[in-house]
């Protein structure tokens, strides 16, 4: 086995047992031992780094000052203020929904707010980051362009002297090409799945795979890339195999099934993210892998 280390991140915290992106997820990983805790960012209309995985208030997620579900679709969060967003529960699953279904071992809580970033950073001073810039080629109307985002990101991060322990990653190259001038030395990771890489010019700051000779893991390289995050759906042992040859390490996600974790092991990946940290820290102790 090539690696006998992982990075482990727990994705938007630990969303398969405790509500994502929110406080006890962050906390609950962090209990249960991880490498890095993932999140993702959104912008408030005050330009407010907040924890949100859509550009949207998710109607399945979302309770409102009464209590009750909000109705969709959800406001757009960068017409929101953060004031605005603070009356707002995002601590259950609405009952009866594909994510009640798809997540039925999460423990929902009453009185869970929208997170700054700002907060998680206190919360966890020591912990490693992978943070996600949330921005969207294809409706560019539901958020800042990604300049504007990755600079307020930046701006948070260095405030709490974060950067150094922190992996800013993203579906859209845009933001990542921008960061790799600005700032050469940050850790970046360059997100892909088969949506984005069909659309690669769009998402992928003008590169496709047409010019690398279909090798995803090529094209992540040829833009400087040193971390891939291939979705695990999509991922072959032969990429895992050229993207190591080309000095990358491989970072699939969201990685939730055992038998998924205990193969890509066997591959050799250099980091998982997933859902259920606590059964990825069980597949790593059969495997006698330690946590990177």
């Amino acid at each position: 086995m090539r690696n006998r280390t992982l990075e482990l991140h727990g994705h938007r915290g630990a969303r398969g047992l405790w509500p994502e992106n929110t406080q006890p997820a962050f906390e609950g990983a962090l209990a249960i031992g991880v490498s890095a805790i993932e999140m993702d960012v959104a912008l408030t209309r005050d330009g407010v780094a907040i924890l949100s995985h859509d550009p949207i208030l998710d109607p399945d997620l979302t309770r409102g000052p009464d209590g009750a579900w909000i109705a969709a679709p959800g406001a757009l969060i960068r017409t929101l203020s953060y004031a605005d967003l603070t009356g707002y529960d995002v601590g259950r699953i609405r009952p009866g929904s594909a994510q009640a279904a798809a997540f039925p071992e999460q423990q929902g809580r009453d009185g869970v707010r929208l997170p700054k970033l700002a907060d998680i950073l206190a919360l966890a001073p020591r912990a490693r980051l992978a943070v996600e810039l949330k921005t969207f080629p294809d409706h560019a109307d539901w958020t800042v362009p990604p300049e504007e985002m990755a600079e307020a990101v930046l701006a948070v991060l260095e405030a709490a002297g974060a950067l150094g322990r922190t992996r800013i990653i993203s579906f859209d190259w845009r933001a990542l090409g921008y960061l790799r001038k600005a700032r050469p030395a940050l850790d970046l990771g360059y997100l892909t799945d088969a949506e984005t890489t069909a659309a690669g010019r769009l998402w992928w700051d003008g590169a496709s795979v047409a010019d690398f000779g279909g090798s995803v893991p090529r094209t992540v390289a040829a833009q400087g890339g040193r971390v891939w995050g291939p979705d695990v759906a999509t991922l072959t042992e032969a990429a895992v195999a050229e993207a190591h040859g080309l000095g990358l390490l491989v970072n699939p996600w969201t990685v939730n099934e055992t038998a998924d974790m205990a193969r890509l092991v066997d591959w050799g990946v250099g980091a998982l993210t997933t859902d259920y940290p606590d059964r990825a820290r069980a597949v790593m102790a059969e495997k006698g892998v330690s946590l990177a």
